[in-house]
């Protein structure tokens, strides 16, 4: 590419020329002058006389060399002298090269940054200089064969570049003889270009990498968007093309309801703030998505302010957050539930222990049947603030190692019972999938009221699948969620009714909602189930669309103990006598009257105190024996736990009854060779409890 020029001249001076071009010389009328070839540093025009023929031996005779002097030769040198002077101070380099290849010319300033001299590569071939550079060679060829072009090149190992115009040189007759060349450093400009398209590139790499969706955008519920990302195919289901052919795209796809959040945005906007809102758009297909749009003005190239913005997908967080705030609300619910349940369940079981008393006296008289009425509309009650405490996991469980195999054909009668004729009711259990630890009276309540609710949801009839299944995987429950650190077993009930919206399954866990007529539903019995699964470790969740049915999946974490032989329930109505005596440690009064009463009409004797200063000085005070501490375990100053404690340490072989009306943290803490019994309770079944106990059996 970078070259010089040799020619043979009869005069040579400074040992470099160049053959320029051909012209027609008027030096002479008595010669004719074929061609003149101005050589730089050589001042002399060599002038060759045509043969002639010689009539007698038909040979030319040999040419005549005419040197043509003095005259012409100080015009040419100015000339070449102001040319030489132009092409060593032009940052360019002129080159040459022959018919071969051979450099004939080399000149220019530029030669300097690749370390030559004017003139220095001349008659080297420009195929072996440039031998490492495939796109030299390939651009020499074309000139050589007679092609007029520019291109560029790039010499990486010396990081320059150049734009280089190449053409040919002809004979008269056509032919190529070489061709001329002028190279320009385009180094500067190539590596800024090649800096911003990499700037570019990378640009648009990382915007292409985003989730999000950028765009360029004019302010104005219908003005023009001039850029938007790939990314709103992914968010919206439309190309960019797509979408920025029409300007109305954005404000047709925002929720009408929020059209006024985002003009209150662009207004703020106008007055110098960040455009900032959070808003719902309709995808393509018709689904509803949640957007956070952030965005600040920047001035165009053509002066106009636009918004330069970002759209983030954040339907995931809304619909965490919706989830949190519902359970910080069911939380709510569920403490205060807990609170009136504990409270109600201490007057619950004053009413059946006095109701009780009635029925003993005089069973088969008026008072006793109203006394028996008091008692069931007590046991009604307690029902009621049972699954108040379900639902709000402050129940009293008592776990046991379970199969759920064994739990679903258990109850496969009484479910078949509870459905109607037209409800068609199939059991799958899965061989093998392991035992779990939960209640089985609580888990028979969650598997009936699932039942029920389907069987509510088909009044027209159905089907209902009951399916167990056993996971060795973990269980991932998302972020609001624990996980599940071994395998699992699944619950599931589906039925084929109505089907639920999304709103309706948002709420369904809720206390005391209900889809159900007015007085056919208390809205609480998947609240209850809710609650038992949670506080039993589980996980529950629905699947649903209206028409076409739902589906409750319960997961409970595996366990690797073998379940224990059952325990024989020990039902009687008449309260078990025995002896013995007995510390009772209850702060309500009407609670603890009652059960001095019932422990002194079943032969024990009660000690008892009003508070727990006087506790204390019981226990250090009393000289004969205590054989059972029947306390209650939330207690204002001290608690059961605590109390027992103490107690122990005056009688180490004291025998211990808890009573409580809800599972409260305290119960953690319970003496697992201590009994318990839930409140409220009849005075046969207290009775019963401490027999138990005495004896050893719990």
């Amino acid at each position: 590419m970078l070259v010089a020029s040799s020619c043979s001249c009869a005069s040579r001076e400074d040992n470099r020329c160049v053959r320029q071009r051909t012209v027609r010389s008027p030096l002479t009328r008595c010669a004719r002058v074929t061609k003149v070839t101005l050589g730089f540093g050589a001042n002399c025009a060599r002038l060759t006389q045509p043969g002639r023929v010689n009539p007698s031996s038909n040979q030319p005779t040999a040419r005549k060399v005419l040197s043509v002097q003095p005259k012409p030769a100080p015009i040419l040198s100015d000339a070449e002298q102001h040319l030489r002077r132009i092409v060593a101070k032009a940052p360019v380099v002129f080159f040459a090269i022959d018919a071969e290849g051979k450099f004939t010319l080399s000149e220019g300033r530029a030669l300097e940054k690749l370390g030559l001299r004017g003139g220095q590569n001349v008659g080297q071939s420009i195929f072996q200089l440039y031998s490492n550079y495939p796109g030299i060679i390939r651009d020499a060829r074309r000139a050589l064969a007679g092609e007029e072009f520019s291109c560029f090149a790039e010499l990486p190992d010396v990081g320059l570049s150049f734009e280089t115009h190449w053409s040919p040189i002809r004979t008269q007759d056509g032919r190529s003889s070489g061709a001329i060349g002028v190279a320009v450093d385009i180094s500067e400009r190539s590596t800024n270009e090649r800096a911003r398209n990499e700037a570019e590139t990378l640009y648009q790499n990382l915007v292409e990498q985003l989730s999000a969706v950028t765009y360029i955008a004019e302010l104005g519920l219908e003005s023009e968007w001039r850029f938007v990302s790939p990314q709103i195919h992914k968010l919206l289901g439309y190309s960019s093309a797509q979408w920025l052919s029409d300007p109305r795209n954005w404000i047709r796809h925002v929720h009408p309801e929020d059209i006024e959040i985002v003009k209150t945005a662009e207004e703020a906007t106008l007055s110098g703030n960040s455009f900032r809102a959070e808003y719902r758009m309709f995808r393509r297909d018709g689904r509803m998505l949640w957007v956070n749009d952030s965005g600040s003005l920047v001035h165009g190239a053509d002066g106009q302010q636009l918004l330069h913005g970002v759209l983030v997908d954040i339907t995931e967080q809304k619909q965490l957050q919706s989830r949190l705030e519902q359970t910080e609300r069911m939380e709510a619910v569920g403490q205060l539930a807990s609170g009136v349940a504990h409270d109600f369940n201490n007057l619950l079981t004053i009413i059946k222990g006095y109701s009780s008393l009635l029925m003993e006296r005089n069973p088969d008289g008026r008072d006793g049947h109203a006394a028996k009425e008091i008692r069931q509309a007590a046991d009604r009650a307690a029902s009621l603030t049972h699954q108040l405490l379900a639902f709000s996991r402050k129940q009293t469980l008592q776990p046991r190692v379970l199969d759920l195999n064994t739990v679903v054909r258990g109850l496969e009668a009484m479910l078949r019972r509870l459905l109607t004729e037209n409800v068609d009711l199939v059991i799958r259990t899965s061989p093998d999938i392991g035992f779990v630890k939960a209640d089985p009276v609580q888990m028979e309540q969650v598997l009936i009221n699932l039942v029920v609710n389907a069987r509510d949801a088909m009044p027209n009839g159905g089907r209902l699948i009951i399916a167990t299944a056993g996971f060795a995987g973990l269980k991932d429950l998302g972020e609001k969620e624990k996980m599940f650190a071994s395998p699992y077993a699944t619950l599931s009930v589906s039925d084929t009714g109505i089907g639920m919206d999304a709103g309706t399954q948002a709420r369904i866990f809720e206390p005391f909602f209900t889809t159900k007529e007015v007085g056919k539903g208390t809205g609480l019995g998947l609240a209850t189930v809710y609650g038992i699964i949670k506080q039993s470790n589980g996980h529950i969740e629905v699947e649903s669309e209206p028409g076409k049915g739902s589906t409750f999946h319960i997961s409970l974490p595996s366990v690797d103990h073998v379940p224990a032989p059952p325990k024989k329930p020990m039902k009687s109505d008449t309260p078990k006598r025995g002896s013995g005596t007995i510390l009772l440690a209850e702060d309500e009064p009407l609670l603890r009257e009652l059960g001095e009463t019932i422990l002194k009409q079943a032969g024990y004797t009660v000690i008892t105190a009003e508070s727990s200063d006087s506790l204390r000085t019981l226990i250090a005070e009393h000289q004969g024996k205590v054989d059972l501490l029947l306390t209650d375990v939330v207690m204002p100053h001290i608690s059961g736990p605590e109390l027992v404690r103490i107690a122990r340490k005056r009688w180490s072989n004291l025998r211990v009854l808890f009573m409580s009306g809800y599972a409260d943290d305290e119960l953690q803490d319970l003496d697992r060779d201590a009994g318990f019994i839930q409140k409220p309770f009849t005075p046969a079944e207290l009775t019963a409890k401490i027999a138990e106990v005495l004896a050893g059996q719990d």
